[in-house]
């Protein structure tokens, strides 16, 4: 393929990485260390016309291309395809101050949206690790922090700049375009390479209530008894998230607790801070902690605090169910994971539903009306030795939680083969995005992604 790979190369300006150039095996590292696959081309485009070539080029040589964003995705959907197009070059963010709006280029991570918005006192949902790419979460949904108080990321999509199959360039927005933005709001990388991702922005911070809340894992009934309460309040500032996991050797956390699993409360408030105190005495109250963390703090640094549990090139294996509630059963189950977990890296992760997400217009996004909580299971480890006791444990407790009423799951947290996204998208939404599929893709050239098949 030598010499179809020159043809490539004199037809972009960005880099091809064929497997003996130096810096491949760097360019095919994503988040996920268990996602081991060698395209044939990995192509950093430049820009747009970069884009239109690539997809000119497969077409001429009958090559499957897969798109990589920020490379996060746990199912490796950025490395299926013989060419990679590569988007992490294309990082930038133009903020509208006066208009609350923001452009974002398509490679760019979470933290940088963070960093060039809060410089106005404004923000976007996004991501909870700072390193998630901006593409992939926005278009499989995209739920964070501030989804408690302004929806999903793709939720405050306003606009887009799309190269299609064929190579058209399509600017996209509720009035040009209205079915292709309610199926990119949700409906994954189904439809094209988005270039740019067009915002509205919140005017935030710069100080929110965050910081971490540690209990003995037999605490756990009360203590997600009283969050749950707190969740059904009503309070639009209130953005929490609850994890059971192995403390950290972190400076807030008491020596004799480092190592042992822990439930951490992360009880998040998006308003005034002394206000956000007084609303989350109630799970103080719950339990004695073994820790108290919470703080004033920066909305950037509420966005990166996460980030030292979630490093790239570690095995991974996850899902993501939607409960109807937090029931003693389950609850009990996740104890029991808890404490069984083969790995100190793994966590389970439990996040409410928010009401802006569940009054939110339609979209493809297909979970809004079911379960109030998420549960997720988070597997992760270092050693290739361990994969078949810590896949056997994600796979234990998600079953334990599907016992207990699953309506639904959260597709950028799996990865879901064909019936699971048909079965998540529901019998009208999947025919729906069958259609904006054969619209826009008859060929079905997007298809490493979360599949919707034309």
């Amino acid at each position: 393929m030598t010499q179809d790979i020159t043809d490539l190369r004199a037809t972009v300006r960005g880099e091809v990485l064929t497997p003996e150039d130096p810096g491949y095996e760097d360019a095919r590292a994503l988040h996920n260390g268990m996602i081991d696959r060698r395209p044939a081309a990995i192509v950093r485009v430049s820009g747009t016309a970069d884009v239109v070539s690539v997809l000119s080029y497969a077409r001429e040589h009958a090559l499957e291309v897969s798109v990589r964003g920020g490379g996060h995705g746990v199912a490796g959907h950025a490395l299926g395809g013989d060419l990679v197009i590569d988007l992490s070059a294309l990082r930038g963010v133009t903020v509208d101050a006066a208009g609350r709006t923001a452009v974002v280029q398509a490679g760019t991570i979470w933290g940088e949206v963070d960093q060039a918005t809060q410089a106005y006192g404004l923000a976007v949902p996004g991501g909870r690790i700072s390193h998630t790419g901006v593409a992939g979460l926005t278009l499989g949904g995209g739920e964070g922090w501030l989804s408690a108080k302004y929806g999903l990321s793709c939720d405050n999509l306003i606009a887009v700049e799309l190269v299609t199959a064929d190579g058209r360039v399509v600017v996209a927005d509720d009035e040009s375009e209205p079915e292709l933005m309610w199926a990119l709001r949700g409906g994954g990388g189904n439809f094209g390479v988005v270039m740019s991702f067009t915002f509205r922005l919140h005017p935030l911070g710069p100080l929110v209530l965050g910081g971490m809340l540690g209990y003995r894992v037999s605490d756990a009934p009360a203590v997600l008894e009283a969050l749950d309460r707190l969740c059904s309040a009503g309070h639009d500032d209130f953005a929490p998230a609850a994890v059971f996991l192995t403390a950290p050797p972190a400076p807030f956390v008491p020596g004799h607790v480092v190592g042992r699993p822990i439930l951490a409360i992360v009880p998040v408030w998006l308003g005034d801070p002394e206000a956000g105190a007084e609303v989350i005495r109630p799970l103080v109250e719950a339990a004695t902690p073994l820790f108290d963390a919470v703080q004033p703090m920066p909305y950037v640094a509420l966005q990166s605090m996460l980030d030292d549990g979630s490093q790239p090139g570690r095995r991974n294996r996850w899902s993501a169910e939607f409960v109807p509630g937090l029931d003693p059963g389950l609850i009990s189950d996740l104890q029991d994971a808890a404490i069984a977990a083969p790995s100190p890296l793994s966590q389970l992760i439990v996040s409410p539903l928010p009401e802006a997400v569940r009054t939110a217009p339609d979209s493809a996004f297909p979970s809004r009306h079911g379960g109030r909580w998420l549960v997720h299971p988070v597997g992760v480890w270092v050693d290739p030795g361990g994969d078949p006791a810590n896949l056997a444990w994600v796979e234990e407790v998600t079953s334990a939680i599907r016992k207990h009423g699953v309506t639904g799951s959260y597709l950028n947290l799996e990865q879901a083969d064909d019936d699971r996204v048909r079965w998540a998208m529901g019998v009208r939404r999947y025919r729906r995005l069958q259609q904006v599929k054969a619209a826009w893709d008859p060929g079905d050239v997007f298809r490493h992604c979360a599949h919707v098949s034309p």
